[in-house]
């Protein structure tokens, strides 16, 4: 009987074989465009089993099958043997991880018989024959590489995001006034040692996590409920969501995201805050479609230094639905009110808006509307006969700054930069300067009349002339002191 071939008319195929197990398989040499080792690979949240994740491929960002998994085996521990074969998939690049490429071999038609009927699969008819080798000794089974991952879901056409899509609102987190049209301001966060992020305009606000109340009778990654004021705010465990059912301790690094879900508010809890960047739209890719559902909860996923970073960016509006969290946003007596951060839909006239942060064991806090963008520690450039209290000059994407320490500023104690250390980006009248502290805390409201002028409250280690007052929380039991932005870059 003859076998459907795609080189049908030549003498003989080239085909590259590989293990997955103990069974052999070849495919042909045409469609695999290149052969590496299993690279970093990135987790995509909801994604099908088989779907491993998704590297950085010079650049590109490759989705990754495990192929034990597509083809029923168990998965094992990748090793040195293990490769990555790089597949044509209608001119887009997948790769398929195997135990071990075997060799690339010339194959005549001869030497290949059709699939016995008893091994086919009427769903996944993946198997265009068996290559007999050694007179029959060694069966290579010719795998249709393209047609096997050709999931319906990873090469469906993408429709072309609308205008209107886009939630632009007046309210952030950040001052964005002059934000480029060419960029994206996000807040990136870790979960399970990935890294997630929203776009800006969805987050309302960043708190440490405070008592929550269990909820019976929901889903598993429902939290529970914490009082906001008036309100009630539903909590979302996006471990548990993401299926990480590995519990993780409440840390001092935990922290909940109040996120604007499209018609409702939610908290999302996530591992650690990264920091608060801006990336370029032409570093942010369209979602990878593995499955329905992970393409439309990816909104995108940036690359940043030159693809070693990859950040997923999360589509609020289609995390969770409306009807699980409505319930418990209406048991109006399931909390008593606490005395913590608030958030309301818009910024009151008796409330202002900080970033806090430290500095050794004092919690400072900038206005946020002076807050530009909230990032990591980065390379400092000495400046010769600089103030000493100016760490040096950093690059922003092009634009050279100071970088200002306010350990030395206000005559704090200095310490070795830690990987909590983070470069507030503060503005004040047109002038950009990096604020160097400890560890970035929150993003919290609060009323005015908790702020009170500077006092012996303050430690007295603290130059008082840079604080301009002092927001008391939980009854005076927390302080923040608020600088006076003007008077800490007047020194620059």
């Amino acid at each position: 009987m003859a076998v459907s071939l795609k080189n049908a008319g030549v003498a003989e195929r080239q085909l590259v074989s590989f293990r997955l197990g103990e069974d052999e398989f070849g495919t042909d040499i045409m469609d695999v465009k290149e052969i590496i080792r299993v690279p970093a690979i990135t987790k995509i949240p909801n994604a099908p089993d088989y779907v491993e994740g998704a590297c950085n491929l010079r650049g590109n960002v490759l989705p990754i099958i495990d192929g034990r998994t597509k083809f029923n085996l168990k998965r094992k521990e990748k090793d040195e043997n293990s490769r990555v074969l790089v597949i044509d998939v209608r001119g887009k690049a997948t790769g398929i991880i195997v135990d071990k490429v075997s060799e690339v071999m010339r194959v005549p038609i001869s030497d290949i018989e059709e699939t016995p009927e008893i091994v086919r699969n009427i769903d996944d008819d993946f198997i265009e024959g068996v290559v007999k080798l050694n007179n029959g000794q060694r069966l290579v089974m010719l795998l249709n590489v393209v047609k096997a991952l050709m999931v319906k879901d990873l090469t469906k056409e993408k429709k072309e995001p609308q205008e209107d899509s886009i939630n632009y609102t007046s309210e952030s987190i950040s001052a964005a006034e002059d934000k480029s049209v060419d960029e994206e301001q996000l807040v990136s966060f870790v979960i399970d040692q990935e890294e997630y992020a929203f776009e800006i305009m969805m987050v309302q606000e960043i708190i440490r996590v405070p008592q929550i109340v269990k909820v019976p009778n929901t889903e598993a990654f429902i939290e529970g409920v914490l009082s906001l004021r008036d309100t009630l705010l539903p909590v979302i465990d996006l471990r548990k969501y993401f299926g990480i059912m590995v519990p993780s301790e409440i840390s001092d690094q935990k922290r909940i995201l109040v996120v604007d879900m499209g018609n409702f508010t939610t908290g999302i809890m996530v591992d650690k805050v990264s920091e608060v960047l801006r990336v370029p739209k032409t570093s942010i890719q369209p979602p990878l479609q593995f499955s329905d559902q992970s393409g439309e909860q990816l909104k995108g996923i940036a690359k940043l230094n030159n693809g070693k970073r990859m950040i997923l960016i999360l589509e609020p509006s289609k995390l969770i639905s409306q009807d699980l969290v409505e319930p418990l946003m209406a048991k109006e007596s399931i909390l008593e009110k606490h005395d913590d951060t608030v958030i309301t839909e818009n910024l009151l006239p008796d409330e202002i808006q900080l970033v806090t942060f430290k500095i050794d064991q004092e919690e400072f806090g900038i206005k946020i509307d002076n807050v530009q963008e909230i990032n990591r520690m980065t390379e400092v450039t000495k400046v010769p006969n600089a103030p000493r209290y100016i760490e040096g000059i950093v690059n922003l994407r092009g634009n050279i700054i100071p970088a200002l320490d306010l350990r030395r500023l206000l005559k704090i104690s200095e310490k070795d930069k830690t990987d909590a250390t983070r470069i507030i980006i503060a503005d004040f009248d047109g002038k950009r300067t990096g604020i160097i502290v400890d560890s970035v805390s929150e993003v919290l409201r609060f009323e005015k009349n908790r702020i009170e002028r500077p006092t012996e409250l303050l430690s007295s280690g603290v130059d008082r002339d840079c604080i301009e007052g002092v927001g008391k929380l939980n009854g005076g039991k927390r302080m923040i002191l608020i600088l006076d932005i003007a008077k800490v870059l007047s020194f620059v």
